[in-house]
């Protein structure tokens, strides 16, 4: 638990509106080949390239306009969009699935290029109702639509707290070091050798060939360079010249093997799979809430940990992947701290994001837990400050704000609870979109240009290999269900990105 104490002061909410901020970098440009060899920067833009890796999924999804190009986590996330409240435990499920929190948030606030993670990752939200706000003991939540675990109602009440400090020395890494970037970024220390040791590799040794630009990277660029990340093999070229290199853009995404250790997880899901004969193909599972909460919990793993979890069986042309491993790879030296390093190469799950039966699981940070020092919750919400050692107008000296778990429908900072009820049945297409179970919606999508005889029900039980082959080839295919459980020799072709 984080427990802070809160110096009471004199505070204004405004709303501030800065230019939007770039950060300039040299590049080293082949101009024969339209090709960028590689480019130089400072901590600013290392800092945000990193905390590509520590957005969750879903947030992916979220910022590239649900067109992340990632196999079927597009249509994934389409799904739970379109998917009635009612499915939920609680409305706020759906809220943490659309918008996941990353649990770097709040020191990604101070990387100079900020439009690709939370806007307000300070701002919490409680009760307004007195009779809940202004106990000695309080509840709050950073997610919308939570309701109150003690009266039932929202919790809307916005409560942004001030910063714990002000960081002006870099965020990730060490802000007086100097960086080279390669075009399918591997990022290194920068050094006279490394520079030449990516032309010796690129086998460039005619200088007339190369020139270098500047240019300025802002909040769109920052948007392309994370879309360009999960689909290339080389980022920056096609960052660069566009038009230049589609035909370059990466054919390797994760495999899966079968060997993946893992069998002798406790829980395992029982499936059923409608599985078309004619063509080889699933044509979709009816499953229990239990499979799907880990199927939409992958919406909130952090990049960073899935490349961790699948990195033997990564291309090493995925250029994401890449910037992985250089930020694995760079010396503690080379960042602010040790803690700043783990941040990128084992994100942790946001707090309460885990949920029971899960295969997969990822560490959850700490939820929080602040102590008010002069006054109830609500006083201090609405701006009453009192410097003498006298209660507030409710009677209170002191209190104590805890996070909520907007999973649990009766509230309460208990860790697990799950999206939707086990009990629940769902179905499940190939390319991973969600509905409720329903013979007349399938009927409705295949059409009836089919024979009854063409399809067979065939019962599967899911243990962890499988979860992690969903996860991987999630990735990469339109038609996961297919490829992971249709023997290899028979599949369908695979999308475009296999």
């Amino acid at each position: 638990m984080e427990a802070r104490a809160i110096k009471m002061q004199h505070r204004t909410d405004l709303t501030f509106h800065h230019a939007m901020a770039e950060i300039s970098i040299k590049l080293l440009i082949n101009k024969e080949q339209k090709q960028v060899v590689f480019a130089e920067a400072g901590s600013d833009f290392i800092d945000v390239l990193f905390s590509f890796l520590t957005l969750p999924l879903g947030s992916i999804v979220q910022l590239l306009g649900k067109q992340s190009g990632l196999g079927s986590l597009d249509s994934l996330y389409k799904s739970v969009e379109q998917l009635d409240v009612k499915h939920m435990q609680t409305k706020a499920c759906k809220e943490m699935l659309l918008k996941p929190r990353s649990a770097a948030a709040k020191i990604c606030e101070d990387l100079k290029i900020k439009n690709i993670h939370e806007a307000n990752p300070r701002t919490s939200y409680i009760c307004n109702e007195g009779d809940c706000s202004t106990q000695s003991t309080c509840y709050c939540t950073y997610v919308t639509k939570a309701q109150c675990s003690r009266c039932g109602k929202l919790m809307d009440k916005a409560l942004r707290w001030p910063k714990d400090t002000v960081e002006k020395s870099g965020v990730f890494v060490n802000d007086r070091a100097g960086f080279i970037i390669t075009d399918n970024l591997w990022v290194m220390p920068i050094s006279v050798m490394t520079g030449f040791s990516v032309l010796e590799k690129l086998q460039i040794n005619d200088a007339s060939m190369l020139e270098e630009r500047v240019i300025n990277v802002g909040n769109e660029e920052a948007l392309n360079l994370l879309r360009r990340s999960l689909e290339s093999k080389r980022a920056l070229t096609e960052f660069f010249f566009p038009d230049a290199c589609v035909e370059q853009s990466v054919k390797c995404f994760p495999v899966i093997k079968e060997d993946i250790d893992g069998n002798e997880a406790e829980h395992k899901f029982n499936v059923k799979m409608i599985l078309n004969k004619k063509n080889n193909s699933v044509l979709s599972a009816e499953v229990g809430g239990d499979f799907l909460n880990q199927l939409l919990s992958f919406l909130a793993f952090p990049l960073g940990s899935v490349i961790e979890l699948l990195r033997d069986h990564i291309s090493s042309d995925w250029c994401i992947s890449n910037l992985y491993s250089s930020a694995e790879s760079l010396g503690l030296e080379w960042f602010k701290s040790k803690e700043c390093k783990n941040m990128l190469v084992f994100p942790q799950l946001a707090s309460y994001y885990g949920c029971e039966k899960q295969m997969i699981k990822f560490v959850e940070m700490p939820s929080a837990k602040w102590t008010c020092s002069a006054s109830c919750i609500k006083c201090y919400a609405d701006g009453w400050y009192c410097f003498k050692p006298t209660p507030c107008k409710h009677g209170l000296r002191k209190a104590e704000l805890i996070e909520q778990n907007p999973k649990l429908q009766k509230g309460g900072s208990d860790y697990g609870g799950s999206f939707v009820e086990d009990s629940k049945r769902f179905m499940i297409a190939d390319n991973l979109h969600i509905s409720p179970i329903s013979s007349i919606s399938l009927i409705i999508t295949e059409g009836i240009d089919f024979l009854i005889s063409d399809f067979v029900e065939k019962e599967i039980i899911i243990d962890k290999t499988k979860v992690l082959s969903l996860l991987g080839v999630m990735l990469t295919s339109n038609t996961v269900l297919t490829d992971v459980f249709v023997p290899k020799q028979k599949k369908r072709s695979r999308s475009h990105y296999m």
